[in-house]
């Protein structure tokens, strides 16, 4: 089916967001909202970044002049990922299932990538808009009259909130048109970067990270993938081959170990931080150090103070799935 179909939906979302909201169908026809994301530089956000066109928009080294990202927590309708209001969001998904959803819906579609993330997060970082939402049983720890409408329980309390549910300030750009729930609520599968025994690989080409959404992720192949020679180790960012320590700090603490440079595409990706001042948003990495794990972002409703969009907990298994994980089909036209 035709991913852009002019209909009365599409024609009302867009005129009520002006433009910056659309919906895109999927191959059986299901709508999904989505937040027009325009091409920016890195120099645009921070000159310590780079030059260039940020990451997220270079697919296979050719920049797209915009990505569809999906407005909220995604829901699971006909095998394929869902983005609408309103609902509670898909859990219990693990990684390759959040990845066959999202590339269910036809060519373009994905599971969003770390890349993605990391444009929204600096982009909200610079404009001074990074998002408060459900981390603290349906309300945020920093504002706890801002609320959004319970949707599940945790014991006696309220867990998840319907996408969308919270006030403006809930969304990536601190209004009802931007990016919901990027801080809290359920913990978003993120594709094109993980650890091997500490050690950060990012899909890219020539050594330089791209969008390359439809690179295979699979254990074991490294085909399209980078190892950036780069670990987690600690609390500090070092050049050994393993990891022989976890990482539990700030996102802002991490920083590379005496003599380690710390290339710019990695505050790009939001792999280290931008800068400090990004709250309390957290860091954990796992503590096998022989084993592949695959990254959750954003946290969830019992995260408080350390959820946020530069928190990032890579601590699981492509297998792990419970009532944490959740995930969202972003899209990029072929």
């Amino acid at each position: 089916m035709e991913a852009f179909v002019v209909d009365s939906y599409r024609r009302a979302v867009e005129a009520a967001s002006g433009g910056k909201n659309t919906v895109i169908r999927d191959k059986n026809g299901n709508p999904s909202v989505m937040v027009v994301i325009p091409k920016f530089r890195l120099e645009d956000i921070d000159p310590s970044l780079g030059t260039g066109v940020h990451p997220a928009f270079l697919v296979h080294g050719k920049e797209v002049p915009e990505i569809y990202y999906p407005k909220f927590q995604n829901i699971v309708v006909d095998g394929c990922g869902v983005s609408q209001p309103g609902v509670d969001p898909a859990v219990n998904v693990n990684f390759d299932q959040a990845r066959a959803y999202a590339m269910a819906k036809g060519p373009g579609w994905h599971l969003s990538s770390n890349a993605e993330w990391a444009a929204l997060a600096l982009w909200s970082w610079k404009n001074g808009t990074m998002p408060r939402g459900n981390n603290s049983f349906g309300c945020d720890i920093d504002a706890p009259y801002e609320h959004g409408r319970e949707t599940s329980k945790d014991s006696n309390r309220t867990g998840r909130v319907a996408t969308g549910s919270g006030p403006a300030s809930w969304y990536h750009d601190g209004t009802p048109f931007g990016v919901s729930d990027m801080n809290g609520n359920v913990w978003e599968w993120q594709d094109g970067f993980r650890t091997v025994g500490g050690r950060i690989w990012v899909v890219g080409e020539d050594g330089v990270p791209m969008n390359n959404f439809d690179t295979q992720n699979t254990k074991g192949n490294n085909t399209g993938w980078i190892d950036t020679g780069l670990c987690y180790n600690g609390n500090k960012i070092t050049g050994d081959a393993k990891a022989t320590a976890n990482c539990n700090t700030a996102f802002e603490n991490i920083a590379g170990a005496s003599g380690v440079t710390v290339p710019a595409y990695f505050k790009a990706l939001a792999l280290a931080p931008i800068a400090t001042g990004l709250k309390s948003d957290h860091i954990w990495t796992g503590t096998d150090f022989t084993q592949e794990f695959l990254p959750i972002r954003g946290g969830d409703w019992i995260s408080q103070a350390n959820a946020g969009v530069f928190s990032l907990l890579v601590n699981y298994v492509r297998s792990d799935a419970g009532w944490i994980f959740g995930f969202r089909a972003a899209y990029v036209p072929r």
